[in-house]
C-alpha cells in the first residue's frame, strides 16, 4: 500500500513538473505563432504585389505584340 502511495505521489509530482514546463513554454509558443502570422501576412502581400506586376507585364506584352502585328501588316502593305 505504501509503495502504491509513493508511486502516486511521484507521478503527481511528475505531472506537476510537466504542467509547469508547458506553462513556461506557452509564451514562447505564442510569440512564435505571432511571428509566423506576421510572416504569412507579409508573404501574402508580396504575392499580391507580384500578381499585380505579372498582370502589368502581361498587358505590356500584349500591347507590344499587337503593335508588332500592326507594324508587320503595314510593312506587308507597302
Amino acid at each position: 500500500m505504501n509503495a502504491t502511495r509513493t508511486n502516486i505521489t511521484k507521478l503527481e509530482a511528475e505531472v506537476a513538473t510537466l504542467k509547469g514546463n508547458v506553462e513556461k513554454a506557452q509564451p514562447d509558443r505564442e510569440r512564435v505563432e505571432v511571428e509566423l502570422s506576421a510572416r504569412i501576412m507579409n508573404k501574402d502581400k508580396d504575392l499580391a504585389a507580384k500578381d499585380v506586376e505579372i498582370a502589368e507585364l502581361k498587358r505590356r506584352l500584349f500591347v507590344a505584340h499587337e503593335k508588332s502585328e500592326s507594324l508587320e501588316i503595314d510593312l506587308v502593305a507597302e
